[in-house]
């Protein structure tokens, strides 16, 4: 079993805005089997950290899982160090190398939690004084496993059109610290996750009215589809976040492809990864993509059908 720390912009319930967070943390939760969750930490880009901890708050609440705990982050303007950020610094200091994050919004609290935890080393010099650095990348390193949802590295078209990107855009300097300071990072573009995030509306209702649970996701959540139809003329949406939640248990329906990507705060600022050849100044990253689309939407949809309900 994965231990989960889930970090999201979840604006679940909040008219016209998007529910793919929240699907993507009912899948993890319909896995109990698989992933325990530790806590939910909130952060802005949807919309603002306190309307995500708010929305947060009440989806759990109203599914019966408002015993997770739910952690504030840091607004846009605002310094990152938060509750979230300390809480994953906490959660990893007690268990090195067995925690996994999930991050499907931006990466201001893992940014933050990389300013928090800077450790001190000290040492003597042949002079007998003092000095001290700072060790950078340690704590990153506690970490087991990151998974991300964001990014680009091709022209991303939805409805003809260039869709441009918003996880890692959103905090550029946020992004472009944790991943060229982070390790074992996977990230699920978005033109990996294209296809497979998309959900038809007939097809979801009707595998989600299998169960009670599935019906209960649905009634809340199937609002959306109704937006997307206003907007673009068609009955269905995107689940994009949901790839990333996936790909941590069931990696196996994913085919990895390490790639070279030379990431600047500059580049983050539009969500462009970069890839290029092999180079000193670039890192590596694991950008997956779904291998067996069939047995993808099989395990999607299990996961949401065996979510429990208290």
């Amino acid at each position: 079993m994965k231990q989960v720390i889930f970090d999201c912009d979840c604006t679940a319930g909040i008219p016209g805005y998007p529910m793919d967070d929240a699907l993507a943390l009912f899948y993890l939760l319909g896995r109990p089997k698989s992933a325990k969750i530790l806590g939910v930490c909130c952060t802005f880009g949807n919309s603002s950290a306190d309307a995500v901890f708010s929305a947060t708050k009440q989806i759990l609440l109203e599914t019966g899982q408002d015993n997770l705990p739910v952690l504030a982050g840091a607004n846009a303007e605002e310094k990152p160090i938060s509750d979230a950020a300390r809480f994953i610094v906490e959660q990893v200091n007690s268990a090195p190398g067995e925690i996994s994050v999930v991050a499907v919004g931006s990466l201001t609290n893992l940014y933050g939690a990389f300013l928090l935890v800077r450790h001190i080393l000290f040492r003597i010099n042949t002079n007998g004084i003092l000095n001290y650095r700072y060790d950078l990348k340690v704590d990153f390193e506690k970490i087991k496993e990151i998974v991300l949802m964001g990014g680009y590295t091709e022209p991303l078209l939805y409805h003809g059109k260039h869709l441009d990107e918003l996880n890692f855009s959103v905090a550029p300097k946020a992004s472009a610290t944790v991943l060229t300071h982070g390790r074992k990072i996977s990230i699920l573009t978005g033109n990996n996750t294209l296809l497979p995030s998309y959900l038809y509306k007939k097809e979801f209702f009707a595998e989600m009215s299998k169960t009670a649970a599935g019906r209960m996701i649905a009634q809340k959540l199937g609002y959306r589809f109704d937006v997307k139809q206003q907007r673009n003329g068609e009955t269905a949406s995107y689940c994009w976040d949901v790839v990333a939640s996936i790909y941590l248990l069931h990696p196996e329906l994913f085919e990895n492809h390490i790639c070279n990507c030379y990431i600047t705060e500059k580049g983050m600022t539009s969500g462009w990864l970069g890839v290029t050849q092999s180079a000193p100044d670039t890192c590596l990253l694991n950008l997956p993509t779904v291998k067996d689309l069939s047995r993808y939407r099989q395990e999607m949809y299990a996961g949401w059908l065996n979510f429990p309900i208290q």
